[in-house]
């Protein structure tokens, strides 16, 4: 299937004079809607198919760091971004292409939708996390401020635990906990940060019988967070996953002979994961790159016991 571009500007997809008026996200994401409805009642007219689940989310990343960089200011650094034109509405147009263009439609009203809800503080982490660098928005673009910190939030039974891991991290997480005694489930996001703090919070969610996932990349000290969970659960998505690099101070990389990595192995021992094997994954990327392993090794570690399409821990 011929794929298109996806969709981040703002200006093209719905009119400008919806952008114009700073509080006109419900008008926004209703125009999308019925941009949607339209074009896919039109490509099933055309003989296209029912999308099946590769389709669902696609272009949802690009979408929700236009949204959230425009919400914060950033237009100027969005618009380095690609955008694309609504494929014409005709017969003599691929109706799978159509369709396709319906889920790049129906992904923007899920970014809006989202981006909506979020808090100040959860879009910048967003932000930093997962658009600086990314769909051409510059490393310049990085909110550096000293007082953004991780963000906790709970929905049901989930705290989301967005954001980076600073000294203190620990306290806070653990006082979230104990105000939210029904959760069951920490699913994380975060650039990494303490491995002290990572440590502590790994071992907390152990003591407690709580499992873990992934709500976004989750680099440096936040897989140790994650390999506290009883259960540790990654389920497909369009983004990154876990990934690696070696400890750093402010003086560089930490010699991988230093006691900070007996600490490491220790504790992933305690918690039944293999320490030789992640410690080697660390090793791999000094502290300015960065080290993804294939996702089967994941379970193979025991890192994680599951891998949706991939992987089951032994």
């Amino acid at each position: 299937m011929k794929h298109i571009v996806v969709i981040l500007l703002l200006v093209a997809t719905f009119p400008s004079q919806v952008i114009a008026d700073r509080f006109s996200w419900e008008k926004a994401i209703e125009a999308v809607e019925k941009k949607q409805s339209k074009y896919f009642d039109y490509a099933l007219e055309q003989g296209a198919g029912f999308p099946g689940s590769a389709l669902q989310g696609i272009g949802y990343g690009q979408h929700i760091c236009a949204i959230v960089g425009r919400m914060l200011g950033f237009r100027k650094e969005i618009k380095a971004a690609k955008t694309i034109q609504d494929p014409p509405l005709s017969p003599d147009t691929d109706p799978n292409i159509l369709m396709e263009h319906t889920m790049l439609l129906d992904s923007w009203v899920s970014a809006a939708n989202n981006a909506v809800s979020m808090t100040k503080i959860q879009k910048q982490n967003l932000w930093n996390l997962e658009c600086v660098g990314q769909y051409e928005i510059p490393h310049e673009a990085i909110i550096s401020d000293a007082s953004l910190k991780g963000d906790f939030s709970v929905k049901e039974d989930t705290i989301l635990v967005y954001g980076d891991i600073n000294t203190g991290f620990f306290k806070r997480f653990k006082a979230a906990l104990n105000a939210n005694p029904n959760v069951r489930i920490v699913a994380l996001g975060s650039a990494g940060g303490s491995v002290k703090d990572a440590i502590k919070a790994g071992l907390e969610i152990r003591q407690r019988g709580l499992s873990t996932t992934l709500h976004g990349p989750c680099f440096s000290a936040c897989p140790l967070i994650f390999a506290g969970g009883d259960n540790r659960i990654i389920w497909m998505g369009p983004g990154p996953h876990l990934r690696f690099h070696q400890v750093y101070s402010q003086n560089g990389a930490i010699p991988l002979n230093s006691e900070v990595y007996n600490i490491i192995a220790q504790y992933l021992e305690k918690m039944g994961v293999s320490s030789s094997q992640v410690i080697n994954w660390m090793a791999n990327a000094d502290p300015t790159e960065i080290f993804e392993p294939k996702l089967e090794l994941l379970c193979v570690s025991k890192l994680a016991t599951w891998v949706q399409r991939t992987c089951t821990a032994d």
